[in-house]
């Protein structure tokens, strides 16, 4: 059957296959798939059925609306899908079970789409967002990175599979070209476990969403409770996130308020501090323990001071390896090293120079033995059958692939009372400690729990929303024990569940550089809500090579700022501004006068005249600016990533107004022009909010300077 209207044309055959799809002259549609697929367990027997494999497919078109039936006798199960064609497709579906097995996750609705990305010569490009962003133009290099590359979620989890809420930290996919682009999202309230992810086929590539009901299996009837969406644009990533961010606004998650309207925020939020993070013991993520030149706590605030007058910057100290019990061993943290005493000695001497002090943690697992100390809790793991509450496989078994470098230790099912009772203990007693923020859920990137197959811990034995609920619960109490004074953040930013309780997290999107390029997809839809910092930037060194590429520091640097997020400097025992945490040798360094100045005209912009809309406002889609390409090197090969030699966001306040700021990070000057055309003109503004120029509604041709930060403020 075809459905033809003003914005596509779709063509679907009698198994409801999608063979075509076309918008704006362009066909979405590369390689037929099933409409649907999904797999029933039992236990740790799994078994994957297509709808193409039905027994009887039956079908009922009323005007704009098609319902397929699809009947499978053996075993016994029938699914309804339902598409509505209206300005954009609307899916749904719903399943009858009668096999006594769950119905663990389905695929809906498949496509794919041609694999005619910018590497294989065309202009294609997908857009996730993974890690604060991500803008994929060759999907063969995702596929040479193990994290990144496609694989079916299973039991034991990872930091890095494609779920949706953690990683993955929207509930979109996005492909687009120089003709036209598709936009795909799941319109879920309840934000509910999705698996969503991009799979490689035959010249072709797959847009998967992988919905989990999340019922048991004696549950027969199952609805799907929102709507799967396919909708197209014209345009880029920005028009992309417009769409998903205007759904969002319109279906705010609970408790969420505007930054600009969160009157429980502390102060110090919105005076953009800059992050200072680093080990009180040793230098790198697997050393022994052992203080180091920072410790006592109070020999790093020489160093906060030296760094906080040069940039103008109010500090925040972020500190690692500071547990007294083995650095990244949970759920134990506490006492701190040198004791409670030492640690709100050195937080009272940070307030009194108006800083902020937060520490680094780890996540919901529990550790059986340090591999960097003797710390070891195997003895009341044992006494206590803690056994019992850690994440299992459908057959019982336990094991963990999280940080197993650092420690031998399983992770933690969220559904169970030992485990929340724990991590709200030990949060009590850091924030009595006078911190101020606490990096609660290191390794949870996004705040997600772990996958766990358990038949005897009250939920059903596969993935679901109970995981998203358990989550949500424990971090509601979390937030009223630590109080407002305290803010909590988990690595990579707060997925969309989440960021009503988690304001300050720990940016991941460098880690996109693996694969791709980064960009601020995060930041455009959900800014306005929350801020995060740019984390301590591990890996770093395996994406970029720093004697090649050393501007790729400033490129990081000035990516954050861009993003509205904070700043974040890593910084050695001596002081010493570092490449990236995960660094042992120092003997080349970064620019650290350039850097320096950098963060001081940004911080300036942000701190001042730049403030309603890097603080307060939210992104918009910039005015076209143009400019040469810089390549940056990958570490240990000849591949490279070209970047543009200026960046740009644009930015809306809450008054109306807009602005839009660029960045420059390489050691020179540089040239770019910006469109102006459909503005009524710009007014160029120095970091003390004087205005310099005044600039037509027309093609602008500029020179920045070297690492530097330039304001556009658009005229109404």
């Amino acid at each position: 059957m075809i459905i033809k209207n003003e914005n596509y044309n779709i063509e679907i055959n009698d198994n409801g296959a999608i063979t075509s799809l076309e918008s704006g002259g362009k066909q979405f549609v590369k390689q037929v798939l099933p409409l649907l697929q999904f797999q029933l367990r039992d236990g740790e027997d799994t078994k994957i059925i297509s709808s193409d494999s039905a027994d009887k497919i039956e079908f009922c078109r009323n005007e704009d609306t098609v319902e397929f039936k699809f009947t499978f006798n053996n075993p016994d199960i029938v699914f309804n899908a339902k598409l509505l064609f209206g300005k954009r497709i609307n899916a749904s579906f719903s399943f009858e079970n009668n096999t006594g097995s769950y119905v663990e996750w389905v695929d809906y609705p498949q496509i794919a789409i041609p694999n005619d990305l910018v590497a294989r010569g065309g202009s294609g490009r997908i857009t996730v967002d993974v890690n604060e962003g991500l803008l994929l133009e060759d999907i063969s290099l995702k596929e040479q990175f193990y994290p990144y590359k496609y694989r079916p979620m299973n039991y034991p989890s990872e930091g890095l599979y494609s779920m949706f809420p953690a990683v993955i930290q929207s509930q979109f996919l996005s492909y687009y070209d120089d003709t036209a682009g598709i936009y795909i999202a799941a319109e879920d309230t309840e934000r509910s476990i999705k698996g969503i992810d991009i799979a490689p086929l035959d010249d072709a590539i797959k847009m998967q969403f992988r919905l989990y009901p999340g019922i048991e299996k004696t549950d027969k009837f199952f609805k799907l409770p929102f709507n799967m969406v396919i909708d197209f644009f014209k345009g880029d990533w920005h028009d992309a996130a417009e769409l998903y961010r205007s759904w969002f606004q319109n279906n705010l998650p609970e408790n969420l308020t505007a930054i600009e309207e969160n009157d429980t925020l502390p102060e110090w939020y919105s005076d953009s501090p800059l992050v200072v993070t680093y080990p009180v013991q040793g230098i790198h993520d697997t050393d022994p323990s052992g203080p180091n030149r920072l410790f006592p706590y109070n020999n790093a605030l020489p160093y906060l001071e030296e760094i906080g007058k040069a940039t103008g910057s109010r500090i925040m100290s972020v500190l690692m390896h500071w547990e007294g019990t083995a650095p990244w061993a949970p759920p134990y943290v506490w006492p701190p090293v040198g004791g409670a005493e030492m640690l709100a000695d050195f937080g009272k001497e940070l307030h009194k120079r108006d800083y902020i002090l937060g520490v680094y943690c780890s996540g919901i697992s529990y550790t059986l033995q340090s591999n960097i100390n003797d710390f070891n809790m195997q003895k009341e793991f044992d006494d206590k059958n803690l056994s019992q509450y850690m994440c299992a496989s459908p057959t019982g078994e336990i094991v963990s692939k999280t940080c197993q470098p650092q420690r031998k230790s399983y992770d933690m099912c969220i559904s169970q009372d030992f485990t929340k009772n724990v991590l709200w203990k030990e949060a009590e007693k850091m924030a009595s400690c006078g911190l101020d923020y606490i990096q609660i859920l290191d390794q949870n990137h996004g705040g997600t729990p772990y996958f766990c197959f358990s038949d005897k811990h009250g939920h059903p034995a596969v993935p679901g929303k109970w995981m998203v609920e358990h989550m949500t619960d424990f971090l509601k109490k979390l937030k009223c024990i630590v109080g407002d004074k305290v803010l909590l953040g988990c690595e990579s930013a707060a997925a969309e569940s989440y960021i009503p309780y988690m304001n300050l997290s720990d940016n991941r999107f460098n880690l996109n550089g693996y694969v791709g390029k980064f960009i601020p997809l995060y930041g455009y839809i959900y800014h306005k809500y929350l801020q995060n910092f740019s984390g301590n930037s591990v890996c770093s060194l395996d994406i970029f090579d720093i004697k090649r590429s050393p501007d790729s520091y400033l490129l990081r640097t000035a990516h954050s700022f861009l993003a509205g997020d904070f700043m974040t400097l890593v910084i050695n025992q001596d002081g010493e501004i570092a490449w990236a945490w995960g660094e042992r040798d120092f003997s080349y360094l970064p620019d650290r006068k350039a850097v320096l100045d950098f963060i001081k005209s940004a911080t300036a912009y942000k701190r001042g005249v730049g403030k309603k809309y890097l603080t307060f406002g939210q992104m918009i889609k910039p005015c076209e600016v143009k400019c040469d390409t810089v390549a940056m090197y990958k570490t240990n090969a000849e591949r490279m990533t070209e970047y543009p030699v200026v960046l740009t966001t644009a930015w809306a306040s809450s008054d109306g107004t807009c602005a839009q700021f660029v960045a420059s990070y390489r050691n020179r000057s540089e040239e770019f022009t910006i469109d102006l055309t459909h503005t009524n003109g710009a007014d160029l503004i120095d970091e003390n909010g004087t205005v310099i120029k005044t600039l037509a509604a027309e093609v602008c041709s500029l020179t920045i300077p070297a690492h530097s930060v330039m304001m556009l403020a658009f005229k109404d």
